[in-house]
């Protein structure tokens, strides 16, 4: 009766799963100060006190739980669940059966739907993309821990030997999930466990490839179209989903944004982004080909409930006061940035002004073919949930790459997380990277209502 069993909590908020099966979670205050702190009681009476503590228990015990099913925030209440006011127009699952998790869609405003989009949970290379996704090029790991030692797991040695190609040629031992969760973007691409290792499902280095499990919902905003918002309370770092559809190559992708719109475009520039911030390189290489020597000259934010300033605010019209949610805290969060001050959309960018050639080193992406160029995800016709993200001057998600079923630099998965404590009822939004000017005689205003609102995308 305490075991696990994934189909019947489908459904569930997953840092709900554990009340399900028999766990307690406890909120206690200690007399000096009034600090707080969160403890879990397994089902024999154990009193847990970190992550660490309930890896190590249901793995002696073989218990089925995940370690994203449990969280130590105590600002964080696991039964909160959002319920919109008023519901003009309901569909009870936009993914029609394709997502794990059924994702509702609701609008308040009026009494229109969301067009239709094909859905997909999985990208689709069309013509003249080669993706490789045999497994004869992929390397794994041969771990039975979960893959919790980063020294001794393969999988997680590539995402911390990967950062020295960054700008200060240093490898960074810090970065990478902890415990399935992701403090700060890692520019240089996180490699999970994929199929060649020999680790279970359960594996702390497998995320970006797990089903939807959050409970989502599409909404009618008051200004911005269709948008998401979470009906549960999510903790920093968490991962919400992917970022699929159409994946074309650069010259089939801009013929297909001339012709049909090119507003859900997603450029997968993670070799650009890695190599731009390198000193004296821009992004553009010789028209002249190869150098002789091609490898010379070749580098979240934490919730605080004491604050209340900076809270995203809804905008779909409906009255979404706190008195649809337990708990009586009020919510603030700061803008998501790692350590080196990064935008939090840095390596899935938008236009960019174009910068004068100065050309010092032959980028990787030339290395595997002279006419390479970064190809493009559009999800405007078919896509998953991603697709109705919403722009934000001061963003509750950022974007990460991810390589899951290939290993190669041009195709990372495009996975997005939460950079800081997110409110039930909240919407989800993130930096779209846009560059005003960008793009000649083409503006668009930024309606996002955020304090730092930079006033226009392009």
């Amino acid at each position: 009766q305490y075991q696990y069993q994934e189909e019947e909590h489908r459904g569930s908020n997953p840092l709900h799963i554990p009340l399900l099966v028999g766990w307690d979670r406890q909120i206690t205050k200690h007399a000096n100060g009034g600090r707080r702190k969160v403890f879990y009681v397994a089902p024999c009476g154990r009193r847990l006190r970190s992550l660490e503590e309930i890896h190590k228990y249901i793995s002696l015990t073989r218990l089925l739980l995940e370690m994203d099913f449990f969280n130590f925030d105590w600002w964080l209440h696991v039964l909160n669940e959002f319920k919109p006011s008023r519901e003009f127009c309901f569909i009870k699952d936009l993914s029609y059966g394709k997502e794990s998790v059924p994702i509702s869609c609701v609008n308040s405003i009026d009494r229109n739907y969301p067009e239709y989009v094909e859905y997909s949970t999985v990208r689709l290379p069309q013509r003249n993309v080669n993706l490789n996704t045999e497994e004869q090029f992929l390397t794994g790991c041969d771990c039975m821990d979960d893959c919790v030692d980063k020294n001794k797991c393969s999988c997680r040695q590539l995402t911390i030997q990967s950062t020295q190609c960054d700008w200060e040629n240093v490898v960074d031992t810090m970065v990478g999930y902890e415990f399935r969760r992701l403090k700060e973007i890692v520019l240089t691409g996180i490699y999970e466990c994929n199929s060649l290792c020999k680790c279970a499902k359960t594996c702390l280095n497998r995320v970006a490839q797990n089903p939807l499990r959050l409970k989502l919902q599409v909404f009618k905003t008051a200004k911005r179209g269709w948008g998401i918002r979470t009906l549960n309370d999510i903790p920093g770092g968490t991962y919400i989903c992917n970022y699929v559809g159409n994946l074309f190559c650069t010259e089939e992708g801009n013929k297909h944004g001339k012709d049909f719109g090119d507003e859900y475009f997603a450029d997968l520039d993670m070799i650009e982004i890695v190599e731009s911030r390198k000193e004296g390189y821009e992004s553009e290489a010789s028209d002249e080909g190869f150098t002789d020597d091609p490898t010379s000259d070749m580098s979240t934010s934490e919730y605080d409930p004491t604050e209340d300033k900076d809270v995203m605010r809804q905008l779909d019209g409906a009255d979404t006061d706190l008195e649809h949610r337990d708990g009586d805290e009020k919510s603030s969060r700061r803008s998501a940035s790692s350590k080196r001050g990064l935008a939090p959309s840095d390596g899935v960018s938008g236009p960019q002004k174009e910068k004068e050639k100065q050309v010092k080193f032959v980028s990787t992406r030339k290395l595997f073919g002279a006419e390479e160029e970064s190809y493009i995800m559009d999800a405007k016709t078919i896509g998953n949930i991603g697709r109705y993200l919403n722009h934000s001057c001061n963003p509750n998600v950022f974007v990460q790459n991810v390589f899951v079923d290939t290993h190669d630099l041009r195709f990372p998965w495009v996975a997005f997380f939460t950079s800081t404590f997110v409110r039930a009822g909240q919407e989800l939004c993130w930096d779209y990277g846009y560059e005003v000017g960008s793009i000649a005689d083409k503006e668009i205003f930024c309606s996002c209502g955020a304090e730092n609102c930079r006033g226009r995308l392009l």
